[in-house]
């Protein structure tokens, strides 16, 4: 059993419910390109305002994105901590 690897949350069911759909980066990188492209010309004022108000939706997604990696960059720090005889 000492060879055992553990993985955490392995074994463990899911929480019933709908699963959240992870965010499609590509589409919120496109719609913020256009919002700036749409902000710079001049006479695309209106195109540019609708473009704010969906970029300004995507935040909460950006912010989730980020904190997933930031975690992500704990555990292999962790990690690699483990693996090289430190804390």
């Amino acid at each position: 059993m000492a060879d055992v690897i553990p993985f955490p949350g392995a074994g463990t069911t899911p929480a019933p419910g709908p699963r959240a759909e992870p965010a499609d980066l590509d589409a919120m990188g496109e719609r913020y390109v256009a919002y700036c492209e749409a902000r710079d010309t001049p006479g695309l004022e209106r195109r540019a305002d609708i473009l704010a108000r969906a970029v300004a939706d995507d935040v909460p997604a950006w912010l989730g994105e980020v904190a997933r990696l930031e975690q992500l960059r704990r555990e292999l720090a962790a990690e690699l901590d483990r693996i090289q005889g430190g804390a």
